[in-house]
């Protein structure tokens, strides 16, 4: 039996919504192939267009370089040499500069245009991008790198049917990059110029169209002009959407954004009408995610519309669906971090900001644990033991409170295990730290099964890892501890990452990719605690 397109997207599906509905983390970004059913053409039949038109007539210089950019600088530059730019009568260097600019905005205008499907009918029958319009609505932005004002048009149809007349548009457009936004919600930021189709509602008088524009475009990512979407990339989630990741300085937006910020990743919709085979899938997944941290999805136009519409319904229509699976769909994930003190887990949690994060402690760390357990007293290690149990039973808790997301948590509910000096106590530890996670009386009723990540990493880093942190453990202690951990979960199934020669960066994003394209493998702590507890006996 074929499997769904929910069931085969499911853990994307569920983390996506998570940031749209939870995290309010969610937004697009979109290119020339989200307006092709509009007839707005791309760049190759637009660069056509303009170099047939009467004021230009340079189909000749077409031919001279195969780069769009460069053969729109040519049909400028054509333009130039026009009766429609020559100077008139009385007319100053500045007057005329602004005219002749306005005067090729409104070539463009013309050729972008000239063909568009512009009714109330067409705006609502493109194939997804209606069905995403609440998206667009709720998000903090969306980056449109189209010309035209297909999405402004569909939100002002979108909040008319919605809500009837009102003063408010609802949305508001920008094209600065350093723009200061007067809504939290519903901005529109065009980074390459805006020219909506009735240009009274505002246009930007520069366009980002050829091969000077895109060069100091390219500039003023590197000087730090673009910080403000730099840091709307750290922050959110994007769908990239219609883009065919060919444009240079969209490549090197996102390159300095992962080397940034390498716990954060987002998604490229890879658009085929006919799907590659799984071997292209799976380079292009890579190589897309290892130098941009895109997670590519390799979607049609109905299946870009089922993700628009499972995106927006509301939490308990997707539940809804996932049980009308067969056999049901898991939507919760869980993932625990565990390795010996100094492993990177907690580095890298605070680096990975778009998954859901619990923390090691939730309250206050104990000035206690930064001594080795073995090194402290029976009255302290029973101290710390019994504050350990206490912030375990809150984080299983929450952890098994939590509902419909990717979470990553900070140590596996079974750590404290590591510890145990003594092989004869492991059993009575286990059994007190089952009762403390599942209290007989409360309402958890069992310790929250999860993935388990390995952070492995030779002792000798670890010292001096830990030494700079003003902790004293030595490389026996370590070793003592790293093979209790491996010995503990062999035999289960883990994945295991050996940062040892990996720089933090490289640690981060490793993580998100062995929870995002690794099989989903739980392992039931619940039922692994009670036998170790009951081996004691």
């Amino acid at each position: 039996m074929p499997t769904s397109f929910l069931s085969s997207n499911v853990k994307f599906l569920v983390h996506l919504r998570h940031r749209m509905h939870d995290d309010n983390r969610l937004g697009l970004c979109l290119g020339a192939g989200v307006s092709t059913y509009f007839n707005i053409p791309g760049w190759p039949t637009l660069i056509a267009r303009i170099a047939e038109h009467e004021a230009i007539k340079g189909t000749a210089l077409l031919e001279v370089s195969e780069s769009f950019t460069a053969q729109t600088q040519f049909l400028y530059q054509r333009y130039l040499q026009s009766p429609q730019a020559a100077p008139l009568p009385g007319e100053d260097d500045v007057e005329r500069e602004r005219r002749v600019r306005i005067g090729w905005l409104d070539l463009v205008h013309e050729c972008l245009y000239r063909d568009t499907k512009t009714s109330d009918e067409d705006l609502k029958g493109h194939p997804y991008l209606w069905a995403l319009v609440p998206l667009i609505k709720a998000s903090a932005m969306t980056i449109n790198y189209n010309f035209d004002d297909t999405v402004e048009r569909m939100l002002y149809l979108f909040n008319n049917e919605q809500n009837g007349k009102r003063d408010d548009k609802g949305f508001e457009v920008i094209w600065s990059p350093s723009s200061q936004f007067r809504r939290n919600r519903g901005v529109l930021y065009h980074p390459n110029g805006f020219l909506p189709l009735e240009k009274i509602d505002g246009f930007s008088e520069n366009i980002v169209f050829m091969e000077q524009e895109f060069a100091d475009q390219l500039a003023d990512i590197g000087a730090g002009h673009y910080s403000a979407l730099l840091s709307h990339l750290a922050k959110h989630t994007i769908i990239f959407l219609g883009l065919s990741l060919s444009d240079a300085n969209l490549k090197h937006l996102l390159r300095v954004s992962a080397r940034q910020n390498p716990g954060t990743f987002h998604y490229h919709i890879h658009w085929c009408p006919t799907k590659p085979s799984i071997d292209e899938q799976e380079a292009i997944r890579k190589a897309n995610f290892s130098t941009y941290n895109l997670v590519t999805l390799f979607l049609d136009s109905e299946e870009i519309k089922q993700l628009a519409t499972i995106l927006v319904m509301p939490d308990e229509e997707f539940s809804a669906l996932c049980d009308a699976e067969s056999d049901g769909l898991l939507t919760d994930y869980r993932y625990y971090l565990t390795g010996p003190v100094g492993g990177g887990k907690t580095s890298t949690l605070e680096h990975i900001k778009g998954l859901a994060t619990f923390d090691e402690w939730v309250d206050r760390r104990n000035p206690l644990l930064g001594r080795p357990h073995g090194d402290l007293s029976t009255s302290e290690r029973e101290s710390v033991d019994e504050w350990i149990n206490q912030q375990f039973r809150k984080k299983n808790r929450r952890v098994t409170s939590a509902r419909d997301q990717l979470s990553l948590v900070d140590r596996s509910p079974l750590d404290p295990l590591y510890f145990v000096a003594d092989e004869g106590a492991v059993a009575s530890r286990a059994a007190e730290l089952l009762r403390w996670m599942v209290p007989s009386k409360g309402r958890i009723t069992h310790i929250a099964p999860g993935h388990l990540i390995i952070l492995k990493c030779n002792e000798r880093i670890l010292k001096l890892r830990l030494a700079n942190r003003g902790k004293t453990y030595n490389e026996e202690q370590l070793k003592i501890q790293s093979e209790a951990i491996l010995n503990m979960w062999r035999g289960h199934p883990a994945t295991i990452i050996d940062t040892t020669n990996m720089t933090p960066s490289q640690v981060v994003s490793k993580v998100p990719e062995a929870v995002l394209f690794q099989e989903y493998a739980p392992i039931d702590f619940d039922l692994l605690c009670k036998k170790i507890a009951k081996a004691g006996n």
